[in-house]
């Protein structure tokens, strides 16, 4: 095969792959080509600060992106990468849940990726990779389309992740073939981060839409001056960014779970604990804890206690961690190789970075420290642990990922100076943070913080060299590496009596292309819809960013361009001519699974009165279907909640609402028997489902009907509602900014389930839509759910909303 045919069989399988090895692999270049970019922003910040070569502008750019690529793009995707690698042959099975949904979720990223590279030539990001509002929403300070994209590029991401989430819960939870506590620790980390995925970025992308929308649209969420309120974003980001912590280094201290061990030849120590510590911490991190981020800005003595609380707690899972790697040692056989380097790195960094952080829940002691250095310091000693642990885990799987064996000697050399910097970086910060010198300055303030500042350069020099060495030992292994000789390259199962992998290898390398086994090259591509469909997800909010911009027609070409490819994705997968068993959520990923685990019922089976028989194993995938559709409606419930609890923060904490008239909604007649219809609606639904079950199809096609009927004419309502009733535009405070948007929000969701029950409805033509009927159902029974709460609040606006 030439060169030229051996590109274009890469590019095929690229795109057309849903083996999540192969995802895997993808994203773990991804996030090396994201890693890259960061660290050229980061020298660009150390540039400044110590020779101020640049700008203002290109100084608060360089920090930004550092952060956004660094933190969303990097550590996320490769965590996510070494998930998919790994978690299928650890746990045995075959695949993802949903393996063309896995394939869409990758590529997802891709253009979020692109989309943050080009973003500083459309405008300045001068927001902080938090996005400080009213700086991210202000066009005086960041004009142009680059925060913007930037917001668009996290929200597409944020789909991608909370997808992400929900298909390894799947996974884990539906085709594992050993119990949980066989599972090894990756494994376990990952199923507490698939838990913090799908709970943790719903809210971020809600504070994205908001912040799209503000500098869009200038509806004044964050403006104070209209009755928003600049620390709704704070609270919402934290929401998110504090979970995302644990997000970030789950997954790495899941890895030196593997890695340790091996490295040390013995057990590791304490696996429940420390199976059940990392459980503990998705737990907590979704408590009060983000608030101890805000110390500084919460006036309340009481809501600043429970975050310190919930802060101190959250260390003790952690401490748990450090004193299990720490006790595998004993008894083991250290030797100084680049992986027991790495593991002393990682747990040093970790525990010094906890060291650091002990002082941000004593509250005075936080407001001393907030603003200054040692806030920065303390982060990249936790951040620095992460990218050794990822570091340590690409090193001890590189023998299976290329079949090659790399120069020990540099590996060591490189792994060293990596750690040794990353000290001297975050020592170097945390010193002139403990000296008083205030973060986010683009110029050192005085003459006696300097010299740290020129240490931290020098440890990023030296981390820098350490990374190049390595990449470039790891890659020359792989060209001209010697090949490995066994299955087993570091000999793990005879060390800790323990394998790698349920499913072993039975040739390497076990890379791009190949089989879960590495036996041959894989001959089971699908189409190319999950890859178009998932490079396209940016097309409906640029395309509204263009419309809002009054660049109309190429946005409105965007939008039908993102419809018209998912429309044909869903044909090909549901209405073609049906082969396998019957489709679900089930043409966009389920097949493949179902298919390995021997589920029948292949078609629609007619009776002699023309009937579909609805058979006893399709009940049975009809009802094990609710716990997906569950994972979606808690994801959902976090996102309507943001905006809900969005709502209700700015009303009741921002003095200026007081001088603002209340909403002046005419919930009489219209709206009260448009909630009627719709709330109605969930009884059809509810009966349809119930008659599905018995197998009477007719009847469950009636009362869908029916239900999508009632649901469309609730639609129709409120445009009417829109058009001749409501008087207010968005613009004017927060009160409408709020009312539009939390009502047009649901609207789109009502829109989702008609499309769904659609689908439903049509597929019954072709097949029994076992698990669509599910999805179906109950996601209708939380559309009406949400509009209860939304008409109280917003419509009959209950006083225990507006106290």
């Amino acid at each position: 095969m030439s060169k030229v045919e051996k590109v274009k069989e890469t590019l095929k399988i690229a795109l057309t792959t849903t083996s999540a090895h192969d995802i895997g692999i993808m994203y773990i270049v991804l996030g090396i080509i994201s890693l890259i970019t960061g660290s050229f922003y980061a020298s660009m910040i150390r540039d400044q600060l110590t020779l101020n070569n640049l700008g203002a502008t290109e100084y608060y750019n360089a920090v930004s992106l550092h952060g956004i690529f660094m933190i969303f793009f990097m550590v996320m995707p490769i965590s996510t990468g070494f998930a998919n690698y790994l978690i299928p042959r650890m746990i045995g099975a075959n695949d993802l849940y949903w393996p063309k949904i896995n394939a869409l979720s990758f590529w997802i990223l891709v253009p979020a990726v692109a989309m943050s590279i080009v973003a500083p030539l459309f405008g300045p990001i001068n927001t902080g990779w938090y996005m400080y509002a009213p700086l991210s929403t202000d066009l005086q300070v960041n004009g142009g389309f680059g925060v913007t994209l930037i917001e668009v590029a996290l929200m597409v991401a944020g789909v991608s992740s909370t997808l992400t989430g929900i298909n390894f819960l799947m996974t884990i939870l539906r085709l594992r073939k050993i119990p949980f506590f066989k599972m090894s620790l990756f494994t376990w980390s990952f199923f507490a981060t698939a838990i913090l995925l799908m709970v943790a970025l719903p809210p971020l992308t809600a504070g994205l839409a908001m912040a799209f929308l503000e500098r869009m649209w200038n509806i004044p969420f964050f403006n104070a001056a209209l009755g928003g309120n600049p620390l709704l974003w704070q609270n919402v980001f934290w929401f998110f960014g504090h979970p995302e912590v644990y997000i970030l280094i789950l997954p790495a201290m899941g890895l030196v779970g593997e890695v340790l061990p091996r490295a040390v030849g013995r057990q590791i120590y304490g696996y429940k604990a420390l199976a059940l510590s990392s459980m503990a911490i998705a737990f907590l991190s979704v408590l009060g804890v983000w608030m101890h981020h805000m110390f500084t800005a919460i006036d309340s003595d009481v809501v600043r206690e429970i975050a310190a609380a919930t802060t101190m707690a959250i260390a003790i899972p952690s401490g748990v961690k450090v004193v299990n790697w720490t006790i595998t040692f004993y008894g083991g056989k250290v030797k100084f190789s680049a992986l027991t380097i790495g593991m002393i790195g990682f747990i040093s960094l970790f525990l010094v970075g906890g060291i650091t952080g002990v002082f941000f829940p004593l509250i005075p002691v936080d407001l001393a420290f907030n603003g200054t250095y040692l806030v920065v310091g303390h982060f990249h000693y936790m951040v620095f642990a992460i990218l050794v642990g990822l570091l340590s885990g690409l090193v001890y799987y590189f023998p299976y990922f290329t079949g090659k064996w790399f120069d020990q000697e540099l590996a060591r050399s490189s792994m060293l100076m990596i750690v040794v910097g990353a000290f001297v970086v975050a020592t170097g910060m945390s010193i002139d943070g403990v000296l008083g010198m205030p973060r986010r300055y683009a110029v050192v303030p005085a003459p006696f913080y300097q010299p740290f500042q020129n240490l931290v350069t020098v440890g990023g020099f030296v981390e820098g060299i350490g990374m190049l060495t390595m990449f470039a030992t790891l890659l020359y292994a792989w060209v001209r590496g010697p090949p490995v000789t066994t299955m087993d390259p570091w000999n793990s199962e005879q060390l800790i009596g323990i394998p790698d992998f349920t499913i072993k290898p039975i040739a390497l390398p076990l890379s791009f292309g190949r089989e879960m086994d590495g036996t041959k090259s894989e001959h089971r591509h699908g189409s190319y819809f999950p890859s178009i469909l998932g490079m396209l997800l940016c097309f409906p909010p640029l395309g509204f960013m263009l419309i809002l911009a009054g660049i109309t027609i190429p946005g409105a070409l965007m939008v039908l361009t993102f419809i018209g490819v998912g429309t044909a994705w869903l044909y090909n997968d549901y209405f073609r001519p049906v082969r396998g068993i019957p489709g679900s959520f089930g043409g966009f990923g389920i097949g493949k699974v179902a298919n390995a685990t021997g589920a029948t019922g292949s078609s629609a089976v007619s009776s002699n009165t023309g009937e579909p028989i609805i058979q006893e194993s399709g009940i049975e995938m009809s009802r094990r279907a609710k716990t997906p559709v569950l994972f979606f409606i808690i994801a959902e419930i976090f996102l309507f909640g943001s905006f809900i609890g969005g709502y209700i923060y700015d009303i009741n904490e921002t003095p200026t609402v007081a001088t603002l008239p209340r909403l002046p909604v005419d919930w009489y007649p219209l709206p009260l028997v448009m909630t009627v219809i719709l709330l109605s609606s969930s009884i059809p639904a509810h009966l349809a489902y119930h008659n599905f079950l018995k197998g009477k199809m007719r009847l469950f096609k009636i009362l869908g009907g029916l239900t999508a009927a009632m649901g469309f004419t609730f639609l129709m309502g409120q445009v009417y509602e829109f058009t001749h009733i409501v008087k207010f535009i968005p613009q004017e405070n927060v009160y409408t900014g709020f009312f539009f948007t939390i009502v047009s929000l649901h609207a789109f969701h009502v829109i989702m389930g008609l499309v769904l029950w659609a689908i439903t409805l049509l597929r019954t033509k072709v097949a029994v839509p076992y698990q669509l009927s599910t999805g179906a159902s109950y996601y209708w029974h939380f559309v009406d759910a949400v509009w209860v709460v939304v008409f109280t609040m917003l419509y009959l606006q209950l006083p225990i909303y507006h106290p």
